[in-house]
């Protein structure tokens, strides 16, 4: 399940970039930020797969914060790099110059 998770929301991450640039907000940080409060703080609690997110230890918190962050950090660099490579433009928000 995490990895399907992990899968799905970083290939919606990367194709709404393409069409919506602000999810690319503090490189990718932003969006990761919001999955982690939407999913480790609110949605997983009130399904109850977890305890309460003040019954869960700091931990358990500070590692799942920074992962995501992390975690969508480095599909953008990818995703930056892999545009890059593939259409030789940068994103489409910035204008082609011409060369």
């Amino acid at each position: 399940m995490h990895f399907a998770f992990a899968i799905f929301f970083a290939v919606l991450y990367c194709v709404v970039a393409e069409y919506w640039p602000k999810i690319k907000l503090w490189q990718g940080v932003a969006f990761g930020i919001v999955l982690d409060i939407l999913f480790h703080v609110i949605i997983m609690p009130a399904m109850g797969v977890v305890p309460a997110p003040w019954n869960q230890p700091f931990g358990e918190h500070f590692s799942e914060f920074f992962g995501h962050i992390l975690w969508l950090w480095s599909i953008e660099l990818v995703r930056r790099d892999l545009r890059n490579r593939i259409t030789g433009e940068p994103d489409a928000e910035y204008p082609v110059t011409a060369r």
